[in-house]
């Protein structure tokens, strides 16, 4: 009896041991069939043997230059400029004398006073004009008469003290018979009151315009 109890008692004990052992046994032998399966449909890679280790020395690159700065501007420093004050000007005291204004400030007599220019008046000029009962219409051309033209002549002429033309110049014309026949009828005919300067009788020039026209 005993013997028996003691063989039942290590198979109850082998029993009560089994179980987790049992499950890691089948866990290991799930796990080698699901790697072979997993090798066998490509999923999980086969392990390749590494080759040779090759050793590359990787050389360290130079360091950038460093970025350029702004060149710092020594500080300048101003001398010490001593403050000049305004100078002192001593005013000299100035006394005054009263006034008496009651009394009238003496002339002096027997002085002659100074004689001040008189203004020179400016000359009366008196322009020439033409004297009364002058025929200063010239003849008309014929050959112009006769061809119906008309037309002016304008000119100039030196009067002398007398009165009477000296010299005509023509100036402008329509047709040059109408300026030969005024300068004609200027120094034969024309007679003028000269003009004056302050009443005296001097030579002068005028300029006229003669007009030409068939009545």
């Amino acid at each position: 009896m005993t013997g028996n109890d003691t063989r039942k008692s290590g198979y109850l004990n082998q029993s009560r041991h089994s179980s987790s052992g049992l499950a890691i046994v089948i866990a290991l032998h799930g796990a080698a069939l699901a790697a072979a399966f997993l090798a066998k449909s490509g999923v999980v890679p086969a392990i390749i043997e590494p080759g040779p280790i090759e050793v590359v020395n990787i050389v360290p690159s130079a360091p950038p230059p460093p970025a350029p700065t702004d060149p710092v501007e020594p500080e300048v420093r101003l001398p010490n400029t001593p403050m000049v004050s305004d100078p002192i000007i001593d005013v000299p005291d100035y006394t005054f004398d009263p006034v008496d204004l009651t009394r009238m400030p003496e002339i002096p007599t027997g002085g002659t006073l100074p004689t001040i220019p008189e203004a020179v008046p400016e000359p009366i000029v008196r322009d020439a004009r033409f004297a009364s009962m002058t025929n200063v219409q010239p003849r008309y051309p014929s050959n112009l008469l006769r061809q119906d033209v008309e037309g002016t002549c304008t000119i100039r002429v030196r009067i002398a003290p007398s009165g009477r033309v000296v010299e005509a110049r023509p100036v402008d014309a329509t047709h040059p018979a109408f300026c030969d026949a005024t300068e004609r009828q200027a120094l034969r005919s024309w007679r003028f009151e000269p003009a004056t300067r302050d009443g005296v009788p001097i030579e002068s020039w005028q300029q006229h315009t003669v007009v030409f026209e068939i009545s």
